[in-house]
């Protein structure tokens, strides 16, 4: 196992922020404050809409109804 610590400043935990990431598999992030884990070689998990975007189409939604009535 290969361990490197990343040193650049633009590499940064996307959960506290902080410059303590450690590569240690090519592709397998990990910070040591906070035991944030991220693998790269997977494909990003979806996000969902929430509430305020649900609300914002229905209110797009009713919009486009008044103005064709």
């Amino acid at each position: 196992m290969t361990v490197s610590t990343l040193t650049p400043p633009s590499v940064q935990c996307p959960k506290c922020g902080v410059h303590s990431i450690v590569e240690y598999k090519p592709t397998v992030y990990h910070c040591l404050k906070c035991d944030f884990e991220k693998d790269l070689s997977l494909p990003p998990e979806p996000q969902s809409s929430g509430l305020g975007a649900t609300i914002m189409g229905l209110m797009g939604f009713g919009l486009v109804l008044l103005v064709l009535l």
